[in-house]
């Protein structure tokens, strides 16, 4: 009896988080304006960085990388962010100065998976009238390479995946440091500085020095641009894409664990602005 009523209460806050998902996904209905927007900004990064690497590669290739490539590697790199979660911290911040993280934290749900339902509710939108059109738009515009192989197409929807995790923990762990400085702001322009150097999103990491690469290598920013485009493009070896995984899901471990001790420490000595 006791199994099934934990299995009750398990689907009730599952249908909540879900609910609150879709809350999410309906509130960005509001703004269908920006989709306009997005498209165009989309076509226009990609633009600018495919006319770059066809102007430095040209027919010929670097590193094994031909220009086509590049071009793949950037579409996959500026629509991968729109699905990022690092930007749940704007909402803890946005909470704490308005002071609704007080009526947040007293329901009945737990915080962190009421974040994270709230960010996949936003990117299922981003996904849906974003990326997709910009894909179909990119691949008539700019053409698309295939993925490398069978294995490296499965390898990069998981990879997406451990982006999406990784990217969500890092955005909640600013939220959490948040907690104490009362604005996150310089830790979030901290961290997109971070992003934008690591994670090879815009400059893959095979064309950094060595020095500038091992420390990329042990960084988990790798997993939110070049880790994917990579493996969908095949320049990461397929015997090599388990090891690199296991270093992903040893980052998700580490960050869980900082997250939770820290989600103690702030509950502590939480102080409410603007409430």
């Amino acid at each position: 009896m006791r199994n099934v009523r934990r299995d009750e209460r398990g689907a009730k806050r599952l249908k909540v988080y879900v609910m609150f998902g879709l809350k999410a996904f309906i509130n960005q209905l509001s703004y269908r304006s920006e989709v306009w927007l997005r498209l165009f900004g989309n076509f226009v990064a990609i633009l600018i960085q495919s006319e770059i690497w066809k102007s430095v590669l040209g027919n010929g290739q670097a590193d094994g990388i031909a220009a086509d490539q590049m071009v793949t590697y950037s579409i996959i790199n500026t629509l991968l962010f729109s699905l990022l979660l690092h930007g749940v911290s704007g909402k803890v911040d946005e909470s704490l100065k308005s002071g609704s993280i007080a009526s947040e934290l007293v329901k009945p749900l737990t915080y962190p998976f009421f974040l994270l339902s709230n960010g996949l509710g936003n990117a299922l939108y981003q996904f849906v009238f974003t990326v997709i059109p910009s894909v179909l738009l990119a691949w008539f515009c700019f053409g698309i390479v295939p993925p490398s192989s069978g294995f490296h197409a499965s390898a990069f929807i998981l990879a997406l995946g451990m982006a999406v995790a990784i990217s969500f923990l890092l955005g909640y762990l600013i939220s959490l440091i948040a907690f104490w400085l009362l604005n996150h702001f310089a830790l979030n322009w901290m961290m997109g500085g971070l992003m934008t150097i690591f994670s090879g999103s815009f400059l893959p990491l095979w064309y950094f020095p060595d020095s500038l690469k091992a420390i990329a290598g042990m960084l988990p920013f790798q997993y939110l641009g070049y880790f994917p485009a990579a493996v969908y493009l095949g320049t990461i070896p397929a015997a090599e894409v388990p090891l690199v995984f296991a270093k992903g899901l040893l980052w998700i471990a580490l960050l869980l664990v900082i997250v939770n001790r820290l989600w103690r420490k702030a509950i502590r000595r939480l102080i409410v602005q603007g409430g």
